[in-house]
C-alpha cells in the first residue's frame, strides 16, 4: 500500500478522534441532569457528524440502559464506531472530563456554597430545567422506538407499574426484554 494512503487513513482517524474529544467535553460539560440530561446533546453531535444512523443511535442508547453507567456505555460504543478502540476511550474519558473537574473544584467551598441563597436557587431552577430535559428525551426516545400501538400500551402499563408500585426498575427491564422477545419475535 503506498506511503500517502496510509498517512491520510491516519490524519482521517487523528480527525475523528479531536471531533471525539471535542464533541463528547461538550456533552460532558453541558449535560446537566445526568445520563439522559447529555442524551440530546449526545445524539445531535452523534448525528450531525453521520457517525450513526438515528437508529442505530436508539438502539445504542436503549441497549446502553440495561448496564450501569448508560452514558458511559454509549460514548464509548459511539467513539469505538468512529475511530476503533482508541475512539472508545476518548469518547468514555471526554464525556465523564468536566463533571470531574467541577466535583474536584467545587468540593473544597461545597459546604460554603450550599448555604448562599443565590446557589440554592440557581440549583432548584437547573433542576426544574432537568426534569424538563429528561422528559423531553422519554419523549423523543418513544416516538422513535414505539412503532405500533401494542409497545405504546406496553410503555403506558410499564410507566404505570413503575410509578404505581415502586418496582425495581431492573425488574422491569429485565421483564420488558422478556416481553419483547416473546411478543415480538420476528
Amino acid at each position: 500500500m503506498p506511503s500517502g494512503i496510509v498517512r491520510k487513513e491516519v490524519v482521517k482517524d487523528i480527525g475523528h478522534v479531536v471531533a471525539l474529544v471535542l464533541n463528547f467535553l461538550w456533552v460532558g460539560l453541558l449535560g446537566f441532569g445526568g445520563g439522559f440530561g447529555m442524551i440530546p446533546l449526545m445524539k445531535s453531535a452523534t448525528l450531525s457528524h453521520h457517525w450513526l444512523s438515528p437508529g442505530t443511535f436508539d438502539q445504542a442508547i436503549a441497549m446502553g440502559q440495561i448496564t450501569p453507567g448508560p452514558v458511559a456505555i454509549s460514548a464509548t460504543f459511539i467513539g469505538e464506531r468512529v475511530a476503533g478502540p482508541l475512539g472508545a476511550l476518548v469518547a468514555t474519558i471526554a464525556v465523564f472530563t468536566p463533571s470531574l473537574v467541577v466535583i474536584v473544584v467545587l468540593s473544597h467551598w461545597f459546604t460554603r456554597l450550599k448555604k448562599v441563597l443565590a446557589v440554592q436557587n440557581v440549583l432548584f431552577a437547573t433542576l426544574a430545567a432537568v426534569t424538563g430535559l429528561i422528559a423531553g428525551v422519554a419523549m423523543t426516545l418513544g416516538e422513535s422506538l414505539i412503532h405500533a400501538w401494542t409497545g405504546a400500551v406496553l410503555a403506558l402499563v410499564v410507566a404505570i407499574v413503575a410509578l404505581r408500585w415502586k418496582v425495581p426498575y431492573w425488574s422491569i427491564i429485565l421483564g420488558a426484554g422478556v416481553v419483547g422477545a416473546i411478543w415480538f419475535r420476528p
